[in-house]
């Protein structure tokens, strides 16, 4: 996607996030073209995507400052300060960097908010124990022969790495060929004939046709399947069997809720630590570029300045003008140029 961005959006730059469960693009544009990016995706997914009004959410300015603080922190994941975002937000702003698809003004407030999300993080205490959707499902799993996992995202990443430690054998099936922790994917087509080889299934990829249908099993024994997609992947009714147990992601966050009650207190402590700095925070990085503009036409000014003045002082000298008089000149004029454009700098950034 962030490839076709580059190629096709129009946008000089952005970061896009795309997670298990939200999908953001940042940008620095005129608010009236961020429509253009609802016709960029309609058009990169040969109008197949269907873009929802009660799905879609349009922040901008220091509102969008605020949002991407709240996402990097945690604070506004289905589980409250997981980690696992922050390390996404900072994927995704490493992949613009890499596919060029960057300006200064974006690369300048995403560097600032990574600084301030991590000071949020750990002055609030939403750092200590971390929960993620990684540790839940690792926790609710007590044993099994070997483990079915759909889709090679971050997530799928986090639960390689803590299945392998506790050496579980893991099948990996992916849209399109990966390798993590020397575990090679297979295509997603040849997920039912190696269903029985697990007992547990974790499904971590959109698809809009389930990839697991009830009929798939053979009901001689116990069958977990940790349904993370959003939406939902596992559409059909298990209530009837006593083999097939299917939970979903919202009913992870509910079975996790009563550990995260502690953290309710870090939420608001970050929610109006946020409000309270990001607003100065925001526009000084935002103005950055132009202070830095301004600081480099300045410099140039006063070396003109200075230029000026030594060529005078020495046409002072050849005249026979007096060493000492001619020094005093030199830094009175020096001081008086200097003072002015500097006041004039000055005044220009307490207008803006």
């Amino acid at each position: 996607m962030l490839t076709i961005l580059v190629t096709k959006s129009g946008f000089p730059g952005g970061i896009f996030l795309s997670t298990c469960n939200r999908t953001e693009f940042y940008t620095v544009c005129n608010r009236a073209e961020i429509k253009y990016f609802d016709k960029f995706l309609l058009s990169s997914t040969n109008n197949k995507f269907k873009i929802r009004k009660n799905d879609q959410y349009l922040f901008s300015g220091i509102d969008a400052f605020n949002h991407l603080l709240e996402v990097m922190t945690g604070i506004d994941s289905m589980i409250v300060g997981e980690p696992d975002i922050f390390g996404q937000v900072k994927k995704s702003f490493s992949n613009s960097i890499r596919f060029s698809f960057m300006t200064d003004e974006i690369e300048s407030i995403f560097r600032g908010a990574i600084k301030l999300s991590k000071k949020v993080r750990t002055d609030t205490k939403l750092s200590e124990n971390p929960i993620s959707i990684a540790s839940v499902v690792d926790s609710e799993i007590d044993t099994s022969k070997a483990i079915t996992l759909i889709g090679g995202g971050d997530v799928s990443r986090a639960l390689i790495t803590r299945f392998n430690k506790r050496k579980i054998k893991v099948n990996l099936f992916n849209r399109s060929s990966i390798k993590i922790d020397n575990i090679q994917s297979q295509p997603l087509s040849k997920i039912k004939s190696n269903i029985h080889k697990s007992d547990t299934f974790v499904i971590a990829a959109y698809s809009e046709k389930p990839f697991l249908v009830a009929a798939d099993f053979n009901e001689t024994s116990k069958i977990n399947i940790f349904d993370l997609a959003i939406p939902r992947n596992i559409n059909y009714d298990t209530s009837n069997s006593n083999l097939i147990s299917v939970i979903t992601l919202d009913q992870l966050s509910e079975k996790i809720s009563k550990n995260l009650e502690g953290r309710r207190g870090s939420v608001i402590q970050a929610q109006e630590m946020i409000k309270l700095i990001s607003q100065k925070e925001f526009y000084n990085l935002k103005n950055k570029k132009l202070l830095n503009s301004e600081q480099k036409k300045l410099r140039s000014i006063l070396e003109d300045i200075k230029v000026e003045a030594i060529n005078n002082a020495k046409n002072k000298l050849n005249n026979g003008q007096k060493i000492s008089e001619v020094m005093n000149e030199l830094a009175d004029e020096i001081k008086e140029k200097n003072a002015y454009h500097l006041s004039k700098t000055l005044s220009i950034r307490m207008k803006r």
